[in-house]
């Protein structure tokens, strides 16, 4: 009986790391949540802010929760992050070659472009770079194209 109970319980801890590793791994934690205001049924999921060398990286995760696919196209230029209490505006950062530092990218035009089909219950993923905002706010607002804007996105320093 004893080895029973020892056997369940070895099961039972293997399952949580399992799930929590899983989950670790594949969702993260989700800082906001943003409906589209260009394609029904598509929301897009803020899951990683990340601050180091003055820089921000910002991940997201697009999902389609309709029920027919979505061709979603932005440019990175019109992306930006904005110091609301500064009123300041920066937009991604930029290489050497004038592109724009985020990805996927399927097109270098104007900087370069996200283009994906995403299927019902489909998602892909997005990130970008952006500069620390100079004037050090505790939040700002992410604003991409066709997303409601994220506010008061708080920066961990």
């Amino acid at each position: 009986m004893s080895f029973l109970f020892r056997k369940k319980s070895f099961s039972i801890l293997l399952l949580t790391v399992f799930f929590v590793t899983a989950e670790f791994i594949i969702g993260g934690e989700v800082i906001q949540t943003q409906e589209s205001d260009t394609w029904d049924g598509v929301e897009v999921d803020l899951t990683y802010l990340k601050i180091k060398d003055d820089i921000i990286t910002l991940r997201f995760k697009i999902r389609n929760t309709g029920d027919k696919t979505h061709d979603i196209k932005l440019y990175f230029k019109d992306c930006y992050i904005m110091d609301e209490t500064n009123q300041k505006k920066y937009f991604a950062l930029k290489d050497a070659d004038g592109q724009y530092i985020g990805g996927p990218k399927d097109k270098d035009w104007e900087g370069g472009r996200f283009s994906s089909y995403i299927d019902p219950n489909g998602s892909k993923g997005l990130w970008m770079k952006f500069p620390d905002p100079t004037d050090k706010p505790a939040t700002i607002t992410v604003s991409i194209p066709g997303v409601f804007p994220f506010e008061e996105v708080e920066l961990k320093r």
